[in-house]
């Protein structure tokens, strides 16, 4: 449980840092009389949605897939690779539009299911909970083997 709250706490600042690298405007790129976030600032606004996200839905979805993945047996790594993958974008995909209903008491569903950014969005910020909780075991494996 503690690794995939420290996961969810890393794939949320992560995920922030380059949303807000995303949309952050340079100094020099400025216009004149509009204000403009600081990158701090839209990495703290972005946290303040992400990080409920991640730990509410990404951590039980987390062990959803687990279970799901324990169920079918299968033990080659790349057909678990594979269902990981599709199973945490479709869980993302789920939960963003989970997230869209709840801040908008259901108003802005169809647009935001219209135009698909914000459920590839979803999915791409699921993908980058499940590749940081594979490096997670990778890196506690590599400790192991150098002492």
């Amino acid at each position: 449980m503690l690794r995939k709250v420290l996961v969810a706490l890393a794939s949320a600042l992560i995920f922030c840092l380059v949303l807000a690298w995303s949309n952050y405007t340079p100094a020099g790129e400025r216009e004149e009389g509009v204000y403009h976030w600081s990158y701090g600032s839209l990495v703290a606004i972005y946290l303040i949605y992400a990080l409920p996200v991640y730990l509410l839905g990404g951590i039980p979805f987390a062990y959803l897939i687990e279970f799901a993945e324990r169920k079918t047996g299968w033990k080659h790594p790349l057909a678990v690779y594979l269902f990981r993958f599709f199973a945490y974008a479709l869980a993302g995909c789920f939960v963003m539009g989970l997230f869209v209903v709840v801040v908008s008491n259901g108003r802005s569903l169809s647009n935001a299911f219209a135009s698909g950014g914000l459920l590839l969005l979803g999915g791409g910020a699921a993908l980058l909970y499940g590749h940081v909780l594979l490096f997670s075991f990778w890196l506690v494996k590599r400790r192991k083997e150098w002492g």
